[in-house]
């Protein structure tokens, strides 16, 4: 057998990843296009060992495994975190066993961490990535709507002026529109205006403007993937009008806890709600992390004054808050609590943290939270 080489994907791969992907996927679940579920990173018009850095395994030159990272660049608040997406992740049938995810992780994680990424994302199942640092992180809330909630709380008004079309390439003030509403969120990863429109389009999502009365006021991505609105009391409205142009019966708003406004609008309206993680998230800056999260937090909420002194794998950390402002710095001393990497995962984004006994007073979960439409 010829022996495996272990790289990292060139242009000259770009139809290679794509077969390969296709047929991994396609071999363990629904046929795969991966040119059209993710035109951003596998469009004709793009160079996907570009767009994202795809390590592979070879043998006698075919691709046997990949492991993709798509770099994306969040700002929250005042603070940029440099994060990682990753996706893509298969091994071909033949090959499975062989330690070949194993390698091309290991060889991703390597990569970040010399590049200075923050955070690493990815979705997947819990225990198998939990290996390589991962865990379940984010907070979401998600709302149930339905179109007897709509015709309950709305009665009988009127939405005929309310209208859906197309967001297309050849549009460029529609697509500075769309892009303003997405950089008006207190986080948001950034989007070239460039690359806008193949995001709102992953997963085959078909990207609307919306209109009323001839003026616009917002852009919806998919089945409510990702909706903005230009003033969010207009949300119910905007729903039942959608409803009624899709056919909807029921539909599931995935919200940031910092979206304080959609909360509001949603609260009366859904038929039901809840509280649930997003994806697996590995933090590689602590510091960074922590200190923009925090940030966030306290810019929707009151947090609670006091420090706690914390260790990460022999890293450590003071956060405080005093006068509802946090901080976080270096710590050298003896902490508070000393944690290993997941548990310290578990603890600072798990949801648990929002009811169970901790030190760090109603600082947690922390609020990591990114639209489906950015990762892979």
């Amino acid at each position: 057998m010829e022996p495996i080489e272990y790289t990292i994907a060139q242009r000259s791969d770009q139809a290679a990843l794509i077969d390969f992907a296709n047929y991994v996927f396609s071999q363990s679940s629904e046929p795969h296009d991966f040119k059209l579920l993710l035109p951003k990173v596998y469009g004709d018009h793009v160079c996907a060992a570009e767009a994202a850095t795809h390590y592979i395994a070879r043998r006698a030159g075919a691709i046997r495994a990949l492991v993709a990272m798509l770099p994306l660049e969040m700002r929250i608040l005042d603070s940029r975190l440099s994060l990682g997406f990753v996706g893509t992740v298969s091994v071909h049938p033949y090959e499975r066993g062989q330690g070949h995810m194993k390698r091309l992780m290991g060889d991703m994680l390597s990569d970040a961490r010399r590049r200075g990424l923050d955070m690493l994302i990815l979705g997947g199942q819990r225990q198998r990535y939990g290996y390589f640092g991962f865990e379940r992180a984010g907070v979401g809330l998600q709302y149930t709507v339905t179109a007897t909630n709509l015709r309950h709380c709305l009665g009988e008004a009127d939405v005929s002026d309310i209208s859906f079309s197309p967001l297309t390439a050849d549009r460029p003030d529609e697509l500075a529109f769309v892009r303003r509403l997405c950089r008006a969120r207190s986080a948001y990863v950034e989007r070239p205006e460039s690359r806008l429109l193949d995001i709102l389009r992953s997963w085959n999502s078909e990207c609307l403007l919306i209109r009323k009365g001839g003026e616009r006021i917002g852009y919806v991505s998919g089945a409510i993937i990702e909706i903005g609105l230009t003033d969010e009391s207009l949300l119910p409205l905007v729903l039942r009008a959608l409803f009624a142009a899709k056919g909807l019966e029921e539909a599931e708003l995935s919200v940031a806890p910092y979206e304080t406004e959609r909360i509001r609008a949603l609260r009366p309206l859904c038929e039901s709600y809840s509280l649930q993680p997003l994806e697996m998230v590995n933090v590689l800056n602590w510091p960074s992390v922590l200190t923009a999260l925090l940030r966030l937090k306290a810019d929707y909420t009151r947090l609670e004054d006091g420090r706690v002194t914390l260790d990460v794998d022999g890293g450590g950390y003071a956060l405080q808050v005093q006068g509802g402002q946090p901080s976080v710095t270096r710590f050298d001393g003896v902490p508070d609590l000393s944690l290993h990497h997941l548990k310290a995962m578990q603890l600072l984004f798990g949801l648990e943290s929002a009811v169970c006994a901790h030190p760090f007073r109603n600082w947690l979960p922390l609020p990591f939270f990114m639209s489906a439409a950015d990762g892979f």
